[in-house]
């Protein structure tokens, strides 16, 4: 069995399962009538019930490609795939150059032109030069290229941001525009968001994965008060973004949170806006409601550049790590 999408989160993943391996497959294959399915090579896609230890997994469509083998088309959740490698074996993948798999798995034409720059350097060749050169000379090729990986790694791994800030502040309608698509629920009742939820994404040229938090505010329940614990853990190591309603201003417990934020936004720049404390930093003013995703995306993104001292992204000049691996050789 072979994962044939980018590993991660997806919406689709399609898995395939040699011609030695159908007898083992079909009985976990059936029709939503319960009946065993039969396929045929060439033929439009079936749908089927997949089955694991007598329970149903997913709603699967199944292409038979002849002597290759069977393809599973499922969702792209973790909890399936993990389903299936318990009851199948996913054959390893192949160690790939840290390049070739930034190739793959680009989310953003800047990482698309790292990858094409880097695959055109021979990563191998310089640490063999650069350990013949005498030791100043070392010492500043060394300097150069370290600061050039800071960047390149900064575009291949991404940084975890955390959106925090009172109940109704707008943090998950953030949360969505920064995905392009509505992935957490939104509304005028406080408290709709509970467990954390986190995708990758990649803003001005650099990944991020992008963590949706409870509100901070009176806990009406146990259960609240548990998820917003879970919020707070998750800010340890992250870069935090604090959402604040511009339109009622910056409460108590905002202001304290700002002192470990990168980026403080006011939120609700459409409506009305209320003075701004002089000893509060706000970094920007958006309107989740009003705005343009794309031009939305784009600001956050820049002051997210800024706040890391990162150039634009894209090609780096030279050899660089892409790779926590080649890091630590050149270390």
């Amino acid at each position: 069995m072979r994962l044939l999408t980018p590993p991660g989160i997806a919406g689709v993943a399609v898995v395939q399962f040699g011609a030695a391996e159908r007898p083992r497959l079909a009985p976990c294959l059936r029709s939503t009538r319960g009946e065993a399915i039969a396929t045929v090579p060439g033929a439009p896609p079936r749908r089927a019930l997949l089955q694991l230890d007598g329970l149903v997994v997913d709603d699967v469509l199944v292409v038979d490609r002849g002597a290759v083998g069977l393809e599973l088309h499922l969702h792209g959740s973790a909890a399936v795939l993990a389903a299936l490698a318990r009851a199948f074996v996913f054959d390893d993948a192949p160690v790939l150059p840290p390049a070739v798999r930034l190739l793959r798995d680009a989310m953003c034409e800047s990482q698309l032109e790292l990858a094409i720059e880097q695959l055109g350097l021979d990563f191998e060749r310089f640490c063999r030069d650069v350990a013949d050169l005498p030791p100043a000379a070392r010492s500043t090729e060394l300097a150069a290229v370290r600061e050039r990986s800071r960047v390149a790694l900064a575009q291949v791994v991404p940084a975890r941001l955390v959106l925090l800030g009172a109940q109704n502040a707008g943090k998950s309608s953030l949360f969505n525009r920064l995905l392009f698509r509505e992935r957490v629920l939104t509304g005028p009742a406080p408290g709709l968001t509970r467990d954390p939820v986190a995708e990758v994404t990649a803003l001005d040229g650099y990944p991020y994965e992008v963590v949706d938090t409870a509100g901070e505010g009176p806990a009406a329940s146990a259960v609240d008060g548990a998820a917003i614990e879970r919020g707070r853990r998750l800010r340890s190591h992250a870069l935090q973004v604090l959402v604040v309603d511009g339109h009622r201003g910056p409460s108590v417990a905002d202001r304290e949170l700002a002192g470990g934020a990168v980026l403080v936004v006011a939120n609700k720049a459409d409506l009305p806006q209320v003075g701004w404390p002089a000893d509060m930093p706000c970094h920007l003013r958006v309107s989740c409601a009003a705005e343009q995703a794309v031009l939305l995306r784009a600001r956050i993104g820049a002051a997210l550049r800024q706040c890391r001292a990162l150039p634009a992204a894209g090609r780096v000049g030279g050899i660089a790590a892409l790779s926590a691996e080649d890091l630590a050789r050149l270390a």
